[in-house]
């Protein structure tokens, strides 16, 4: 997972992390978008009138001053959200959509995500991240599906060393996440039994391992006997 990708939102697949060069980009923006003090407005328009021509209006047609510190951060956000977005939108949107958008076009999408860009369930961390269930399981889900559970081709992969071979024990092929999960005389005899128990059929597939999707009108929270259910399987 890049580092980038955790200042996505949980439902993205981030993890939700605070950036602080956005944060100051919508700052400075809103200093001079919202500023009706009188003092700081005609600072304003006397400083930056001129860099700032489709934002402030000006009968002075003079080279842009030299700015520095505080007002220069200010011209530099307005200059930047200006590039990538239209005075229309800059006009009537709130700091929190505007953060959530500079998010999206600043940091791409996790690589992980994108084989499974068209599977339901796309809100899986956050759905995870609001079952009550020990902390321990939820790490262990969020490396399940960022690709980074140290199965034994993952670790080989890395240089790290694997004693023997990275076949599976009991079934001599590769032990990679979907086989350990799906594949595997273990989880086949698992996934039997606890569907037998619960009376429920599960489709299980790569994706539904990593996304979890539900019906919205199933009252039983079959995603988090899933959870569980992975949890114990890799335990």
């Amino acid at each position: 997972m890049k580092r980038d990708n955790l200042f996505r939102s949980v439902k993205s697949g981030g993890l939700g992390l605070s950036h602080l060069f956005v944060r100051k980009l919508v700052s400075r923006f809103f200093f001079l978008h919202d500023q009706n003090h009188p003092f700081l407005r005609t600072i304003i328009q006397m400083r930056l009138a001129n860099s700032l021509t489709t934002m402030l209006v000006t009968s002075k047609c003079t080279e842009p001053a030299g700015l520095s510190g505080f007002l220069k951060e200010v011209q530099d956000a307005v200059l930047f959200l200006q590039a990538r977005f239209s005075m229309e939108y800059l006009g009537k949107v709130t700091k929190k959509k505007l953060r959530q958008d500079l998010i999206e076009i600043l940091f791409p999408a996790p690589l992980y995500r994108s084989l499974y860009s068209q599977c339901p369930g796309q809100d899986v961390l956050r759905r995870v991240k609001r079952m009550c269930v020990p902390p321990a399981v939820k790490s262990f889900f969020f490396k399940l599906h960022s690709e980074t559970l140290p199965v034994k081709p993952w670790l080989r992969d890395r240089g790290i060393f694997v004693p023997w071979s990275v076949d599976c024990l009991l079934c001599k092929t590769p032990e990679t996440i979907d086989h350990v999960f799906i594949y595997c005389w273990d989880a086949v005899f698992f996934w039997d039994i606890l569907q037998r128990t619960l009376k429920k059929d599960f489709l299980l597939s790569p994706a539904t391992i990593r996304y979890l999707p539900v019906e919205e009108s199933e009252s039983v929270p079959y995603d988090l006997f899933i959870v569980l259910g992975l949890f114990c399987i890799w335990k």
